[in-house]
């Protein structure tokens, strides 16, 4: 597999969490709505800048390797059979990141978590996070898409849940660096997505 497609799968979570944020964007037709977003988008990219510009300061500024990284993925889901961990690190034209993953299943269910750390590719993650991070909520007869933070400091996000193929998913970002997915099919709800995520050490990644 060459460079550029190994790229292009590394930016894959970056790729999702812009569309999902678009959409939820487009739903609102309220200024003011769409003015407080905006206020929301510019304080969490103020947040990230500063949080990046600590990294500088003690010679932060490289991707952590993917073996490192496959340790914040959770080992288990109750009742499910856990895979191997994947992953990999890149580097390519100045931008370098890493990604893991893990699957879980039980019957014909998948949980599928991931991480990407973008901290060697600033850049990119920038924007998603702010998307991220907008509080915009949207439903309608095809899925709901909700904020979503857990409650943990350092963490923003959506959740999505399509109600005509019961998929739920929950994104995150994480620290000013890190990108979280965790998807789940045949689902009632975005409750396990919830759960699989708190089980990823969140709070450790957001002090990083």
């Amino acid at each position: 597999m060459n460079k550029l497609v190994l790229a292009v799968l590394g930016t894959a979570l970056l790729t999702t969490a812009c569309e999902q944020a678009q959409k939820a964007k487009e739903s609102y037709s309220a200024i003011s709505k769409l003015k407080d977003a905006g206020e929301k988008m510019e304080a969490s990219m103020d947040a990230a800048k500063s949080r990046r510009e600590e990294r500088e300061k003690r010679g932060d500024t490289l991707s952590m390797p993917y073996k490192e990284l496959q340790a914040y993925l959770p080992t288990e889901v109750s009742g499910y059979t856990a895979a191997n961990p994947t992953g990999q690190s890149m580097k390519m034209s100045g931008i370098a990141f890493s990604t893991v993953g893990r699957e879980f299943t039980k019957d014909s269910v998948t949980v599928k978590t991931e991480i990407i750390d973008y901290n060697g590719a600033n850049q990119l993650y920038q924007g998603a996070s702010a998307m991220l991070g907008l509080g915009l909520e949207s439903e309608d007869d095809e899925q709901l898409t909700k904020s979503a933070s857990l409650g943990i400091d350092g963490a923003s996000g959506m959740e999505t849940y399509r109600k005509k193929d019961r998929q739920a998913e929950l994104m995150l970002a994480v620290g000013g660096r890190f990108l979280i997915k965790v998807t789940a099919d045949k689902q009632p709800d975005t409750e396990l997505v919830e759960s699989v995520a708190k089980q990823m050490q969140l709070e450790k990644l957001a002090e990083l």
